[in-house]
């Protein structure tokens, strides 16, 4: 996970404790000081991080999830037209996520979202409660780079592995996109009842080709298997 910078330690502080007015005009303050828009972001990744894993503790209830979501929302509003001067003339790749049926969390997806989209990938957003075939149709339509399924509960394995037997059954002539789940706000230790455990998450236990943890991690992933695909294009 990226860590703030020494100077933004105080924003993400404010961000944790989830102080909306402060974070908000500490963030228009930050960028008129000329701060890296991305400095700025890796800053919100982090504080999210530790937000969800005080979700799963217990420190922190559904009440606060919904609002650090909002307060991320309204800060992609002001970081987007500064992200968007940095953003290659070229699309970056294609990626399609969204969270598995039977779960409903989204602010992990919608973080990771944010974070291709101002690096210039074009992200299909499938929502939540999303069903293996909805997963399956959009794929075999659009031929992503890369297919991201959010994941927080147990309870939720299955759906995925499914998804895993569609995509094999639907590409057994040629490769699949690769299919990875984000697991966010994860804890080593938790003992949080329906929660995934940190040391479950092994892409062969999910039967899937890559883990990833946060937004960060997700956009270095979606990087790579993009360039990736964009080789093997030029091979041909």
């Amino acid at each position: 996970m990226a860590e703030c910078q020494p100077k933004l330690a105080k924003l993400c502080d404010k961000i944790v404790n989830l102080r909306e007015q402060e974070v908000l005009s500490d963030l228009h303050q930050f960028l008129q000081q000329g701060v890296p828009p991305w400095d700025l972001l890796d800053c919100f990744n982090s504080s999210l991080g530790q937000i969800g894993q005080m979700f799963q503790q217990g420190t922190y209830y559904m009440t606060g999830l919904v609002l650090a979501g909002e307060i991320m929302r309204q800060a992609m509003e002001i970081l987007m037209p500064h992200l968007a001067n940095n953003k290659p003339s070229k699309k970056s790749g294609l990626v399609i996520i969204g969270t598995i049926e039977g779960d409903i969390h989204e602010l992990g997806k919608n973080m990771a979202a944010w974070f291709l989209e101002a690096d210039g990938f074009e992200v299909i957003d499938l929502g939540v409660d999303v069903p293996p075939r909805v997963f399956l149709k959009e794929i075999l339509q659009r031929e992503p780079d890369a297919v991201g399924v959010s994941l927080l509960l147990t309870s939720c394995v299955e759906p995925v592995k499914r998804l895993v037997r569609l995509l094999r059954d639907a590409y057994s002539d040629r490769p699949a996109p690769p299919l990875f789940v984000g697991c966010g706000f994860l804890s080593s230790n938790s003992d949080s009842p329906g929660l995934i455990d940190h040391h479950l998450l092994e892409r062969q236990w999910l039967e899937v080709d890559h883990v990833v943890t946060d937004a960060y991690d997700t956009l270095k992933l979606c990087r790579e298997l993009a360039g990736r695909k964009r080789q093997m294009v030029g091979s041909f």
